[in-house]
């Protein structure tokens, strides 16, 4: 009966020991049911609150007279020619600028903006095509047929 005895010793060891493993793992699984979908929400949120902000900076646009030429050939003359004033204000000295801030006003139809730009770029940068320029628009002038 020793032998019996000891049997059913290592059989209860073995059973507790199965007990033991059917335990973790079912807390194991548990654990990973709420960890793993708790990350996820975790990081949706973090990401939807990360570009919330990111949406919120603004960032300086810095522009440069390509700008006011692309914007004169997808005819958003508004936008060129607001582009065109903010730099002939850092750069009044440069005449290729006043040239392309009168392109875009001549291309909206506004003469008299454009001749002061055409005349200024001639006036800091005597040139056949500038001349050429005034001499066209004060001739749309005269006719008054832009």
């Amino acid at each position: 009966m020793n032998t019996d005895e000891a049997i059913l010793a290592e059989l209860r060891k073995m059973g507790a020991w199965a007990d033991r493993q059917r335990k973790m793992s079912k807390w194991g699984l548990i654990v990973a049911a709420v960890i793993f979908p708790a990350m996820i929400i975790f990081s949706i949120v973090t990401i939807h609150q990360t570009e919330t902000k990111l949406e919120h900076i603004s960032v300086p646009e810095n522009h440069d007279w390509c700008d006011v030429e692309g914007n004169i050939r997808r005819c958003d003359l508004a936008t060129a020619i607001q582009i065109g004033e903010e730099l002939i204000q850092k750069t009044p000295q440069y005449p290729k600028g006043h040239e392309h801030l009168a392109t875009a006003y001549l291309a909206a139809g506004k003469l008299e903006e454009a001749r002061t730009h055409f005349a200024e770029a001639a006036r800091l940068f005597p040139c056949e095509e500038y001349e050429k320029n005034l001499v066209a628009i004060d001739k749309r002038l005269a006719t008054a047929n832009p």
